[in-house]
């Protein structure tokens, strides 16, 4: 353990808040002295997660002698919230046919009615209501691998959504309206019918780099310029699976290089894979923008600390009308990019939970881009609550981008998006080990610096926030598409 945190930077947050136009705050020293005895996961989840990082030498979740790409091996099942109606039940019939038709009735499962989760029921316990475990999955026990949440984050928690996860591939959809669910569910089906992929053999990489915010300028360079480039002996992102990535850094990365890129006319055509850094937008509980704007992204339009409007950030309404995002999948990094929770994972004021949304919310963004009039995205991967720099550098300041690499590599190949995910869930899995034998040596009197603590607790959860909004069995077409000379 170290004597001094002067080595060891406080955590990073990325997000802009909409009131002051600055930087979110990190953690309090009040805070961070809350963590120590309190940051420990519940026994049951501890056990699992710490089964988990024993597993991190495997790939996936689902056992060994199972294809985790073949639907017909893994199952799909979907997860209905108590207070679903019939009418968004019809509207995603057309899905729910597909599925049954790829997987067979034996592994096609609608968990409803009793068999939903409870409120506030973990999913190890919901898992032993249907008589598994939480282990590597065998379809075969009654629980598919591939798992469709279909619900509200207040009807079915986030928190269950991530422990679900630690070992089974789990998406999440949520919309105001039938009409939402019935149009990504048809676009689902249109895609996988189509004669040919609509979406062209290569990614899009947007980064803001502002020459006044540390955040930002971390994440070009320890993320995207290594990506898009390559590193050392590493190759540029695409590059093995013969993808053309095209990226768009810094004074490239305006709110209006965005909409060309959802526009689909950035050279090549409309792009398979888009991947963004940025700042999300953080609005007061009270705010009446914050249903809308929460977790938009801020673009390079944004001139400096202090002041900041909508001008400078990319909502749902800024999607362009004749988008060509069918087909696509958006992994985001940002603040509140996929949601928001209603109390702050992070912040505590005298051991309570300080309220920021009205009720756990998912961002607006995603749900627009998934039920596109034209065609919706396939998938939107993101992160609830708020994103840190610890999901790609380390303590001492050292990149650590496996996880995104391994994420986009794993889908340029063609593998379904709730598989491609797992890599977060082993490195949450590790870092909550880590955290918990770090609490383990402070209850044995070690000293251990504040920083340090902060940063491992903060990473932890960081990479349990990640979410699939979508169906996870949703899969690029990408063998099918032709390369770009």
């Amino acid at each position: 353990m170290q004597d001094s945190a002067d080595d060891v930077d406080p955590p990073l947050p990325f997000g802009i808040d909409a009131d002051t136009g600055r930087p979110l705050l990190g953690l309090t020293a009040a805070e961070i002295d809350w963590l120590v005895a309190s940051g420990r996961p519940a026994p049951g989840e501890e056990a699992v997660l710490g089964a988990r990082a024993e597993l991190s030498d495997t790939s996936f979740a689902v056992i060994g002698d199972v294809d985790g790409n073949d639907l017909a091996q893994t199952g799909w099942g979907v997860i209905v919230a108590a207070d679903v109606s019939d009418e968004v039940r019809a509207a995603l019939e057309p899905l729910f046919a597909r599925r049954r038709s790829q997987v067979g009735d034996a592994l096609f499962k609608i968990f409803d009615g009793a068999l939903a989760p409870r409120a506030d029921e973990l999913a190890s316990k919901w898992l032993g209501r249907q008589g598994v475990s939480m282990n590597v999955v065998d379809p075969y026990l009654g629980v598919p691998f591939f798992l469709l949440i279909v619900g509200s984050p207040e009807a079915i928690p986030f928190e269950f959504q991530y422990g679900l996860d630690i070992y089974f591939a789990v998406g999440r959809l949520h919309f105001d309206t039938p009409a939402e669910y019935r149009r990504y569910a048809e676009s689902v089906v249109a895609y996988e019918d189509a004669a040919e992929p609509p979406t062209t053999r290569q990614a899009a990489l947007f980064a803001t780099t502002h020459d006044f915010d540390r955040a930002t300028q971390l994440f070009t360079a320890k993320v995207a310029r290594p990506l898009a480039a390559g590193e050392g002996d590493q190759l540029p992102l695409g590059k093995r699976q013969k993808f053309r990535v095209q990226p768009y850094i810094g004074e490239d990365a305006t709110k209006q290089t965005l909409a060309n890129i959802l526009s689909g006319s950035m050279p090549g055509g409309a792009p398979s894979l888009l991947f963004s850094g940025t700042h999300g937008m953080a609005l007061r509980a009270d705010d009446s923008r914050l249903q809308e704007a929460q977790g938009a992204l801020v673009c390079q339009d944004w001139g400096g600390y202090g002041k900041i409007d909508d001008t400078h950030w990319f909502a749902a309404h800024d999607l362009p009308a004749k988008a060509r995002i069918h087909g696509l999948v958006h992994v985001l990094f940002a603040c509140y990019g996929a949601g928001c929770p209603q109390f702050d994972n992070f912040r505590r004021a005298d051991g309570t939970p300080k309220q920021i949304a009205p009720h756990a919310i998912v961002a607006r963004l995603p749900q627009a881009m998934l039920t596109h009039p034209d065609g919706g995205a396939l998938a939107v991967i993101g992160h609830v609550e708020r994103a840190w720099g610890y999901s790609f550098v380390s303590e001492k300041g050292h990149a650590q981008t496996q996880g995104f690499r391994d994420i986009m590599g794993r889908l340029m190949r063609g593998e379904r998006v709730g598989l491609a995910m797992d890599q977060f869930n082993i490195r949450w899995a590790a870092l909550s080990t880590e955290l918990s034998d770090t609490l383990d040596s402070i209850a044995h009197g070690d000293s251990v610096p504040a920083n340090e603590l902060a940063n491992r607790w903060v990473a932890r959860d960081d990479a349990r926030n990640y979410i699939v909004f979508g169906d996870p069995a949703v899969r690029l077409r990408a063998t099918e598409m032709p390369e770009l000379t």
